[in-house]
């Protein structure tokens, strides 16, 4: 071959050596190119279905995400920390949450008394004035409702717990509703809708079992004989099988929740009730007993539902197992 075409071959093939290099060289400075299917799945929320079932409280909720971001996980077994932790960023609403609850106790201790009068007035002690069942429910204004929930919701667990369970939290604004009102285990044509802000959730481990609500909010009734109301609720229930039953804090559940009328603000409903729980190991039920009492005022009602008394006063006693 003539020098010249050997030089011709030789600058071709280094040019071609050199393109090649200067490919890789850009490759390994801008990183290899990802194939479409190499590309990695997105994390998308899901909507989730939580039941809850007791003797005075149960309800089905169904989680719906309003984003694409999945449900948080707080981790922690600090009170403090946990509540902080669902209220930041709380302002937004990311899940809505659809509700149906319903009281099973008060809901049969209205029927009782309604259909069964003989075994209602049973649960009379004598020369008391106490009768048991009204006792047992005395702060239950409703049989069932319907809610819808708006805000954040977060799951909840202990550090170094690798088990999957039920425990959320929630922080935001929830819109109730119903078609019942009880007074004194009566069942009264009402219907009624609710607004408040909430922070609610709950713990449930083998050895522990925490939950909490707190709310401030407002109930419309349609029913003029029953007051509107403005509301302040607080509530904890702690069951601990690390402490003992002294504990005063520990094994114990306390509620609070004050009504007062929108038009003139005045305090016209008062539950205060306080309880303790008997926790045993090995043991798969816990007794718990809840004593308090309930004032209201007359002018919590209007019209024909205004109980003519002065201010009264229900004690509320209510032995109760907790599974």
């Amino acid at each position: 071959m003539p020098n010249w075409n050997r030089f011709r071959v030789f600058c071709f093939a280094a040019s071609i050596s050199a393109s090649i290099a200067i490919a890789q060289a850009e490759e390994i400075k801008a990183g290899p190119i990802a194939k479409p299917e190499e590309k990695p799945a997105a994390i998308t929320s899901e909507s989730e279905l939580v039941f809850e079932a007791s003797p005075f409280y149960s309800n089905i909720d169904y989680n719906v995400p309003l984003t694409n971001k999945p449900i948080p996980t707080i981790t922690s077994d600090n009170e403090a920390v946990i509540y902080r932790d669902l209220i930041e960023n709380s302002l937004i609403p990311r899940y809505m949450v659809l509700e149906a609850s319903v009281y099973p106790f008060p809901l049969l201790s209205s029927y009782i008394k309604s259909h069964s009068p003989d075994l209602y007035r049973q649960g009379e002690i004598a020369h008391s004035g106490i009768n048991l069942f009204e006792s047992a429910t005395a702060d239950f204004q409703e049989p069932w409702a319907v809610s819808a929930f708006f805000g954040n919701v977060a799951k909840l667990k202990r550090p170094k717990d690798t088990r999957q369970g039920n425990n959320y939290g929630y922080t935001g604004y929830l819109f109730s509703a119903g078609n019942k009102h009880i007074k004194n285990n009566t069942l009264i044509k009402d219907d009624w809708y609710e607004f408040e802000w909430k922070i609610k959730g709950k713990l449930d481990y083998e050895d522990e079992k925490l939950a909490w609500s707190f709310r401030a909010g407002g109930r419309f009734n349609t029913n003029k004989d029953v007051n509107n109301v403005t509301y302040v609720a607080l509530r904890r229930s702690n069951l601990d099988l690390r402490y003992s039953f002294l504990e005063w804090l520990e094994n114990a559940n306390y509620e609070l929740r004050m009504h007062f009328l929108q038009h003139g603000a005045e305090m016209v409903r008062l539950e205060l009730i306080a309880g303790k729980k008997m926790p045993r190991a090995g043991w798969s039920y816990t007794p718990t007993l809840d004593i308090g009492f309930v004032w209201s005022s007359p002018n919590e009602y209007s019209g024909a539902l205004r109980d003519k008394r002065a201010n009264t006063t229900t004690l509320v006693f209510r032995p109760s197992l907790e599974f």
